[in-house]
């Protein structure tokens, strides 16, 4: 009797720690992955806006003069790009960086810039020409002044992280300079970070899968003791 009852208390232990160890295992993937659900939904979106003096007028690639201009660099992250001033006798570049959650996967995405460049500009999608307008460009505080708009269009948009940069310049006279977008054809939002944000968030149902696993294996330790 002595012997058995030896024998079961020494088996019981090793019994629990060939339990625990898988399910600690279990429970450390579990928090992985909620971490990298997290940091999906709180992905942070970037708005930076340069401006520098025109040194060198070079207007034929916008990237090329930006870059080849040997004023200093005045540079900012504004909350959002709404009725900014420019730059008179000013190179400009605008970079917006987002991440595209499974949420907003598989839908149309349409931006609209409207910059006072009265030297034309550009725009590149993750560093790609999309758009070239080597004129004038003044919207006059009118979205439907299409003509004077740089477009960024997505068809089907994938997840993942993409940047748009636009380079743009102005002679004299600068006026308040806007962005907006819009999700599969729907209303138009400013372009704002928090508005950018929004755009990375994961299906609901992949929260809600990640909790209830959670949730059963904190249930599965509690009956193992």
């Amino acid at each position: 009797m002595g012997f058995k009852l030896l024998a079961c208390g020494l088996l019981y232990p090793f019994q629990f720690i060939q339990i625990e160890r898988p399910l600690m295992q279990i429970k450390s993937l579990l928090v992985a992955a909620a971490l990298a659900l997290s940091a999906g939904v709180a992905a942070a979106s970037s708005i930076t806006y340069d401006v520098r003096d025109i040194s060198t007028p070079s207007f034929a690639d916008y990237q090329a003069g930006w870059n080849a201009q040997s004023s200093a660099i005045a540079s900012s992250t504004p909350a959002a790009f709404t009725n900014l001033l420019g730059l008179n006798n000013g190179y400009n570049h605008l970079s917006v960086s987002f991440d595209i959650g499974s949420v907003v996967a598989g839908n149309s995405l349409q931006f609209q810039f409207a910059p006072d460049a009265g030297y034309g500009g550009a725009l590149y999608i993750d560093g790609v020409l999309s758009s070239f307008a080597p004129t004038d460009l003044w919207w006059g505080y009118s979205w439907s002044n299409s003509a004077e708009l740089l477009n960024a269009s997505f068809a089907n948009i994938a997840q993942g992280s993409y940047t748009i940069d636009l380079y743009w310049a102005e002679g004299c006279c600068n006026g308040g300079q806007s962005a907006r977008f819009s999700v599969g054809g729907g209303d138009w939002q400013e372009l704002s970070v928090a508005n950018l944000d929004a755009l990375a968030v994961p299906e609901p149902a992949s929260l809600a899968l990640l909790g209830l696993a959670l949730s059963g294996l904190a249930l599965s330790r509690r009956k193992q003791r």
